[in-house]
C-alpha cells in the first residue's frame, strides 16, 4: 500500500514513479502523440484529406471504449474494497472471539484472590453517594484565557492516549503542573459530595496478587513495584520486567490465534497456491516499529533481496509486469515474512506443509484454535459463564472462516478472462484511433499533439488502474499491507495480558465520607466502609429511630457522646413500643433490653429498635427466650 501526502491540490502525488498507473500510461500516450504528428505532418499534407472529414465513426469507436473501460474500472474498484472489508472482517471476529474467551478465563476460581471487589456484594456502599467520576468538571472550567491556554497544553500530553515524544511539550506540561498545584485537589468535590470510590492504581493489573507467598515479595508481570510507570516512554504488556511471565492460557491463546491468522495471510497474497513457494512465518516482537506499509519504504537489505537494487531498475521491472511473476511473489513473501507471537515450532510447520492447499492449511490452525478453547473450557478454564455464552465464541470463529473465504474467493478468481481480453485489445486500439479522431478537431500540431497524449494516457490509466485493484492481495505495491495489519492484530491480542482495570480496586476502608444528617447539613465527621464481601445486604454503619446514619470514629468505634445519645433515642423507643402492647412488660433497668409474656396475648404488631447491644425477653407459656431486635 502506497502511503502518500496530497499536499497543496494533490501535487505531491505527482512524483510518485514506483506504482503509479500515470506514468505507466503515459508511455502509450507518447506514441499516440507520436503517431499523430506522423499523420499530421507526413499523410494527410501530402494525400486527400477528404477520408478524415467525417470523424463521428472514430467518436463512436472512442466512446464505446471509454463505457467499457469505466466498467471494468467500477468492477475492480468493488472488488477491492470488498477484499478490505473481508480481511478487517475475519480479524475483528476472530480478535472478539480469542478476547471474550480471554475475559471469560479471567472469571475462573483460581483468580478469585486477584479479581476486583463486586459491586453486587458491596449493595450498602450506594447510600454513601460515592462516585466513579475519574475528574471533576467544576475543575476543568477555566477562569480566564490564559487559564483555558494552559489547560489545553497540559492536558494535550497529560491526557493523551498516545505517548508524547516531543520533550518541548512535555517540559511545557510539566511546568505548567508544577506552576498550578491548586487545581489537582486530591479530594473529589461535586454536588457537595466529596470523595470517590477508588483506591491506589493497581497498575501490575491485579496479577502481583496471585502468588502472595513468594519470599522475595510480590511479582508482576508487565510492571515492576517500586517502579514509576508514568515517566518515560510506556512499557507494554508483553513485558515481564515484573519478575514473573504472563498466564499460560493466555500466551497459547494469543499464539493460536495469531498463527490462524499468519497462515490465512500468508495463503491470501499467493503462498500455497503454487507448489514448492516459500512463504515463511517468523517470530513477532512486541514492541518493534510497525511493519512498513509502502515497499519502497522498507529497509535497504529487504530491497535488495527483493531484487530492486536500483530505482530505475525497479520501475522498469514495474512497468513491464515481472514484479508479478511467480518467482518475483516468491522474493516478496520471503522478504516480508508473517509475524506471529511466540514465533512458529517445526512440529507446526510440519503439520501445516502436510495439509494441501491454502484452505486445508487455515483449516488446520483454525481447528487448533477451535480444539483448545473447546478443551479449556471443559476443564473449566473459563469460569461458570454458561454454555450459550460460550458459544457465541464458536460462532464469531464460524463467521471469521466465512469473511476469510470471502477474502479467498476474491485472490483466487480473477477478474473474467473475456471482459479482461476485450479490454486490454480495445485500448491498444485506442492508441493508434485517438490521433486520427484529434486531427479533425486540431488546427495546431502542437495542440493536437497535447490532446492526444492526454485522452491515451486517462484511458490506459483508467485500464491500468482496474489490473492494479481487482486482486489487491498480489499486486504490489498497491496491495492491501497483510503485514502491517497482522502485527497490529499481534499487539490486540497482546492487551489479554493487561490483567484487570487498575482502578477497579478499592480501599479495604473508603475514609472522608461528607455524610449528610437529617437537616441537609454536611456531617464531617469519618465513616469507615468495609470492603470484605458480604452474603447479603448489611449496612455499614449504624441507625437512629429516625434512620439518620450513626457517625462512627475513625477507627470503627463509637465515642461516648454518640453512645449515649444512642441509648437516649433507645429509650424513647422502648417508652414508645410500650403503648403497642399489652401492659405485661417488664424494662430491665440497664434501659437496653425489655422481656414481654405472651402467654396472654400476643403482640399486635412488630417491635424494632436502633441501637445495638437492645434484646428482647419473650416468655411463651412458661419458656422464656431471649431474642435481638431487629435493627433497621
Amino acid at each position: 500500500m502506497i502511503e502518500y501526502y496530497k499536499g497543496l491540490y494533490g501535487l505531491g502525488l505527482l512524483l510518485r514513479v514506483h506504482g503509479s498507473p500515470l506514468y505507466k500510461a503515459a508511455i502509450p500516450g507518447a506514441v499516440a502523440a507520436a503517431i499523430y504528428l506522423i499523420i499530421v505532418y507526413r499523410w494527410i499534407r501530402e494525400e486527400d484529406a477528404g477520408a478524415f472529414n467525417h470523424p463521428y465513426a472514430v467518436g463512436v469507436l472512442v466512446t464505446s471504449v471509454s463505457f467499457l473501460i469505466v466498467f471494468r474500472a467500477n468492477n475492480a474498484y468493488q472488488r477491492y474494497w470488498e477484499a478490505c472489508g473481508a480481511v478487517h472482517h475475519m480479524m475483528s471476529k476472530w480478535l472478539d472471539a480469542v478476547t471474550h474467551t480471554g475475559c471469560y478465563h479471567m472469571q475462573c476460581k483460581h483468580y478469585d484472590s486477584i479479581k476486583p471487589p463486586s459491586y453486587f456484594d458491596h449493595p450498602d456502599l450506594n447510600r454513601h453517594r460515592l462516585t466513579r467520576d475519574r475528574e471533576c468538571i467544576s475543575q476543568m472550567t477555566p477562569h480566564s484565557a490564559q487559564d483555558a491556554k494552559s489547560l489545553r497544553l497540559r492536558r494535550r500530553v497529560e491526557k493523551s492516549i498516545e505517548y508524547v515524544q516531543s520533550n518541548k511539550k512535555r517540559d511545557t506540561a510539566e511546568s505548567i503542573i508544577r506552576n498550578s498545584p491548586g487545581q489537582d485537589p486530591p479530594i473529589y468535590q461535586s454536588h457537595g459530595f466529596n470523595h470517590q470510590l477508588m483506591g491506589p492504581a493497581r497498575l501490575d493489573g491485579g496479577w502481583g496478587s496471585l502468588f502472595p507467598d513468594e519470599i522475595d515479595g510480590p511479582k508482576a508481570t508487565h510492571y515492576k513495584f517500586g517502579s514509576d510507570d508514568t515517566t518515560g516512554p510506556p512499557i507494554g504488556f508483553d513485558s515481564t520486567r515484573g519478575g514473573r511471565t504472563h498466564s499460560l492460557f493466555l500466551q497459547e491463546l494469543a499464539h493460536l490465534a495469531s498463527l490462524c491468522v499468519a497462515v490465512a495471510f500468508c495463503t491470501l497474497r499467493g503462498g500455497g497456491d503454487v507448489e514448492g513457494m516459500e512463504s515463511p512465518v517468523d517470530i513477532y516482537r512486541p514492541g518493534e516499529p510497525w511493519p512498513e506499509a509502502d515497499p519502497d519504504k522498507l529497509p535497504m537489505e529487504v530491497r535488495d533481496f527483493m531484487g530492486w537494487n536500483w530505482t530505475w531498475i525497479r520501475n522498469m521491472k514495474y512497468w513491464c509486469g515481472f514484479t508479478r511473476t511467480p518467482s518475483a511473489r516468491a522474493r516478496h513473501n520471503a522478504s516480508r515474512p508473517m509475524l506471529v507471537i511466540g514465533g512458529v515450532s517445526a512440529n507446526e510447520i510440519a503439520f501445516l506443509q502436510k495439509a494441501r492447499g491454502p484452505s486445508a492449511k487455515v483449516t488446520l490452525a483454525w481447528c487448533w484454535l477451535s480444539e483448545f478453547i473447546i478443551r479449556e473450557q471443559l476443564a473449566g478454564t473459563l469460569g461458570k459463564v454458561g454454555p450459550p455464552i460460550i458459544s457465541r465464541i464458536f460462532q464469531f470463529l464460524s463467521d471469521g472462516m466465512i469473511y476469510y473465504n470471502h477474502a479467498r474467493k476474491i485472490m483466487y478468481i480473477p477478474f473474467p478472462f473475456p471482459h479482461a481480453q476485450l479490454s486490454a485489445f480495445f485500448v491498444l486500439i485506442m492508441v493508434p484511433t485517438i490521433p486520427l479522431l484529434m486531427g479533425q478537431f486540431t488546427n495546431y500540431p502542437w495542440l493536437g499533439a497535447t490532446l492526444t497524449f492526454l485522452t491515451v494516457t486517462c484511458l490506459v490509466g483508467l485500464h491500468e488502474v482496474a489490473r492494479e485493484l481487482e486482486n489487491p492481495y498480489r499486486n504490489m505495491p498497491n496491495d492491501i499491507p497483510l503485514v502491517t495489519m497482522l502485527a497490529m492484530f499481534n499487539e490486540s491480542l497482546i492487551t489479554m495480558y493487561a490483567g484487570y482495570h487498575p482502578d477497579h480496586y478499592w480501599d479495604d476502608q473508603v475514609s472522608k465520607l461528607n455524610m449528610r444528617d437529617s437537616n441537609g447539613e454536611l456531617n464531617n465527621t469519618a465513616s469507615p466502609v468495609s470492603m470484605e464481601p458480604t452474603t447479603q445486604a448489611k449496612p455499614s454503619t449504624e441507625q437512629t429511630a429516625s434512620g439518620i446514619d450513626a457517625p462512627q470514629s475513625a477507627d470503627g468505634s463509637m465515642t461516648n457522646a454518640h453512645l449515649l445519645e444512642m441509648i437516649k433515642k433507645q429509650s424513647q423507643e422502648i417508652e414508645r413500643l410500650k403503648g403497642l402492647i399489652e401492659p405485661n412488660v417488664v424494662i430491665e433497668p440497664d434501659g437496653v433490653s425489655l422481656t414481654i409474656d405472651t402467654s396472654v396475648r400476643p403482640l399486635r404488631s412488630p417491635l424494632r429498635t436502633v441501637g445495638p447491644g437492645v434484646s428482647l425477653m419473650v416468655d411463651t407459656h412458661g419458656d422464656t427466650m431471649q431474642v435481638p431486635l431487629a435493627t433497621v
